[in-house]
C-alpha cells in the first residue's frame, strides 16, 4: 500500500503517484472512503412534478445502492428501495402510487417509509417493528436540487452557499430539467483523469479551438472552496462567461447565460467511467441546440485528452509529475482532498 502524500506548497509539489489509477484496490478503497461518504445528485424537483416515487440509484455499477425518492404532503424522502421481507426492488419505475407495494409478497410501505400492510403475517409475534419500515437515507434540498447521501460525510454546503453569494441572479426557479438534451457518456479511463482535466484551464488553447475564441483566457480564475473548486471567466465581450463549480469528488456544475448543466462522474470499473451530461435551460432560451452542440464538441475534445493520458499513466517511464503554480490549483487540491479521504 502506498502512502498518497500531495505537498501542500504547489510550487514544490508533485502529482498524485500513477498506481493511484492503474491498481484496482486503490478504486475499492476510493469508492469505501469517499463515494460512500460523498453526496451525489438524485434529482431536481421538477422530475417529481408527475409523480410521487422515484427510484434511483447510488453509484450505479459500484455501489449500486436501490434508492426512491418520494413525495407526499410537500415533504420528500429518500427510502431504502428494498423490501424488509425478502430483499426483493419495491420500485421499478416513478409512479403516482399512494402507497409503495411490494410485487414478492404485496407487502405495502407509506410513502414515509413506514410498513402498511403484509398479507400473511397473521400470528407472528413482535411484528412489525421498526425494522420493518424502509430505511431513511440524508438528503440535502437546495434550489430545487435534491442530493442524497450514504455516509454524510464529506460537507459540500461551503460550495452551494457560495453558489448562493456569487450567483444571487441566476433564475433557479426558471430552470428545469431536459432528457431530451441531456446525454450519457461513456469513456474508456479512470475518473479521476477526468476530473483533473476539468479543474484547470491551462490545456484550454491546446485542445480548445473554439472554446478559446470565445473567452478571454487571461481572465481565466481559480478559487479553491471547502472540498470544491470553482473556475470562472469572462468572454471577448467582457461579460462573465461562466461559472464552473467543482464538488468533491465528482460533480461539476456549469452555469452559463442560458441556464445550467451538469456534469456527473462515476466509476464504473478502474478504467471504464460513465459522464452524465444533466441540462437545465432557462425557459424560452434562444439558439439552445446551438450552445448544447458546442458543449458535446467540447466534450469530444477532452475525451480525446483524458483518453491519451489514460495510456500515458499506464507507462513504466511515468510516476508523476509537477503543477503549474499558477493554473492547476484545482487539481492540486483535489489530489489533496484524495489522499486526505484515502488515509483516513
Amino acid at each position: 500500500m502506498i502512502d498518497f502524500k500531495i505537498n501542500s506548497d504547489i510550487s514544490k509539489a508533485e502529482s498524485i503517484d500513477s498506481v493511484f489509477y492503474t491498481d484496482s484496490k486503490y478504486l475499492d478503497i476510493s469508492i469505501n472512503k469517499i463515494f460512500q461518504k460523498s453526496w451525489q445528485l438524485a434529482c431536481h424537483k421538477s422530475q417529481l412534478s408527475d409523480t410521487n416515487i422515484y427510484p434511483i440509484t447510488f453509484l450505479d455499477d459500484y455501489i449500486s445502492e436501490p434508492l426512491v425518492i418520494t413525495k407526499s404532503n410537500n415533504s420528500i424522502n429518500c427510502l431504502s428501495n428494498v423490501c424488509t421481507h425478502r430483499g426483493h426492488i419495491i420500485n421499478d419505475k416513478d409512479c403516482t402510487r399512494k402507497k409503495m407495494r411490494c410485487e414478492y409478497h404485496g407487502r405495502t410501505f407509506e410513502l414515509d417509509g413506514s410498513i402498511d400492510k403484509m398479507p400473511g403475517f397473521e400470528g407472528v409475534k413482535n411484528f412489525p417493528s421498526e425494522n420493518d419500515n424502509l430505511k431513511k437515507v440524508p438528503i440535502l434540498e437546495w434550489n430545487d436540487f435534491i442530493f442524497t447521501s450514504i455516509i454524510p460525510e464529506i460537507g459540500i454546503d461551503s460550495v452551494l452557499d457560495d453558489i448562493n453569494n456569487r450567483l444571487k441572479k441566476f433564475p433557479f426557479k426558471n430552470i428545469s430539467y431536459r432528457p431530451d438534451l441531456s446525454k450519457t457518456y461513456h469513456l474508456n479511463a479512470h475518473w479521476a483523469l477526468y476530473c483533473e482535466n476539468y479543474l484547470e484551464g491551462l490545456h484550454v488553447p491546446y485542445v480548445h479551438k473554439g472554446l478559446n475564441n470565445e473567452i478571454d483566457i487571461k481572465s481565466y480564475k481559480t478559487e479553491i472552496l471547502d472540498n470544491g473548486v470553482l473556475q470562472y471567466t469572462d468572454g471577448k465581450d467582457k461579460n462573465s462567461y461562466a461559472h464552473y463549480y467543482w464538488i468533491f469528488p465528482n460533480i461539476m456544475l456549469n452555469f452559463y447565460d442560458w441556464g445550467l448543466s451538469i456534469n456527473i462522474v462515476e466509476p464504473i470499473s478502474l478504467n471504464k467511467t460513465r459522464i452524465k451530461f444533466l441540462f437545465y435551460p432557462i425557459q424560452n432560451t434562444a439558439s439552445l441546440n446551438e450552445k448544447i452542440n458546442e458543449l458535446h464538441e467540447v466534450e469530444m475534445e477532452d475525451e480525446k485528452v483524458v483518453l491519451n493520458v489514460q495510456k500515458g499513466v499506464q507507462s513504466r517511464f511515468y510516476k508523476n509529475g509537477r503543477y503549474s503554480a499558477n493554473h492547476e490549483q484545482g487539481t492540486h487540491y483535489f489530489h489533496q482532498l484524495i489522499c486526505k479521504y484515502l488515509s483516513k
